[in-house]
């Protein structure tokens, strides 16, 4: 699939069920890396409609808070990151749609 078709499922999940965060997913779901530079990591995290928030990370700290982060438009990551971010987008559909049942039994 093409960039700006991947970028158009991801936004039309967003628009219908709302923006997430990673840890609302059920099950172990681990964030998306974005990549490394020297000891930080940024992990993709947060996603909206017009951006993916990243928070930048020191693994060899002690501590899970995030030591920055910044928001990122979906145009400026690579196909299979795209790919990456489509899947996680597709389990908070899948995740929404059964909230959806139980609620309305």
């Amino acid at each position: 699939m093409e960039k700006s078709k991947l970028i158009k499922r991801i936004t039309d999940i967003l628009k219908v069920n709302g923006c997430f965060n990673i840890g609302e997913l059920e099950g172990e779901t681990p964030s998306i890396c974005s990549g490394e530079l020297g000891s930080f990591v940024g992990l993709l995290e947060y996603f909206t409609e017009n951006y993916v928030e990243m928070n930048i990370y020191n693994p060899s700290s002690m501590s899970s808070d995030p030591i920055d982060s910044c928001e990122t438009k979906y145009d400026k990551f690579n196909k299979d990151t795209l790919n990456e971010i489509l899947f996680i987008c597709e389990q908070w559909e899948a995740e929404c749609i059964r909230t959806e049942k139980r609620i309305s039994n």
